[in-house]
């Protein structure tokens, strides 16, 4: 039996993950700059051009972001929802997609996390959440649209109403959960669906969010979960 090759890890990915434990547990803090390229290949007994590579690396994941100039290095930057959402997005898509989560789950899940953030979003929703919702909605509007870009207005939708709940905690969660399981509700039923009806429970949802009516909200956000659900199992039925 031929014996599988033992691949190592890379010098630099190591320092990277070194680093990236620095970060974490707080040993560098966000906005602090990081050792120079010299002194980090001291301290690492390697090359520069490795930990030039394992600064790429971090640089990749959006925890540190070099400066140019005199003051200038490399710096521990505070990672965006959106950008630590879109790794964990990835495995709930890839459950999806293998068939591990069904559309049923996903609706539900939507229902019951979305739901959460009503009240908040009535709350603390300033003019720059309404604006932001009014500029997805516009661009669904559009004749010109693509399907694709039409998923990804909703996505922005559905963002803003989250951001305007004005918690952190429930803003990265719901990015997570927006992320992976709205496009992929959406393509789902993008062949049987009408946009009309979706930009009208958009609608109807901003209306309900400016007279700040959270009862209101949530019904319209249930008939749109509704409706998708209703259109997925019509697509299914004619495809069996």
């Amino acid at each position: 039996m031929q014996e599988t090759a033992i691949v190592k890890v890379s010098i630099s990915r190591q320092i990277a993950e070194q680093l990236r434990a620095a970060i974490v547990d707080g040993r560098f803090k966000i906005g602090e700059r990081l050792p120079t390229e010299d002194e980090l290949a001291q301290r690492y007994g390697v090359s520069r051009p490795s930990v030039r590579e394992a600064l790429k690396l971090l640089a990749a994941q959006n925890l540190v972001r070099a400066r140019r100039g005199p003051t200038g290095g490399n710096f521990v930057v505070k990672p965006s929802f959106a950008d630590l959402a879109e790794s964990l997005s990835g495995a709930a898509t890839l459950l999806v997609g293998m068939g591990a989560l069904d559309i049923e789950e996903i609706i539900e899940a939507r229902r019951a996390l979305q739901g959460a953030c009503v009240g908040l979003a009535v709350s603390h929703a300033s003019a720059q959440h309404i604006e932001n919702l009014e500029v997805a909605l516009a661009r669904q509007q559009d004749p010109q649209i693509s399907d694709e870009g039409f998923c990804q207005a909703d996505v922005a939708f559905h963002r803003a109403l989250v951001d305007a709940t004005a918690n952190g905690m429930l803003r990265f969660v719901m990015y997570t959960v927006i992320e992976a399981l709205i496009p992929v509700t959406n393509m789902v039923v993008t062949v049987v669906r009408e946009r009309s009806d979706i930009i009208s429970l958009h609608r109807q949802m901003l209306d309900h969010l400016q007279r700040r009516d959270a009862v209101a909200l949530q019904l319209s956000m249930d008939e749109l979960l509704d409706y998708l659900l209703q259109k997925f199992e019509q697509a299914s039925a004619a495809k069996a």
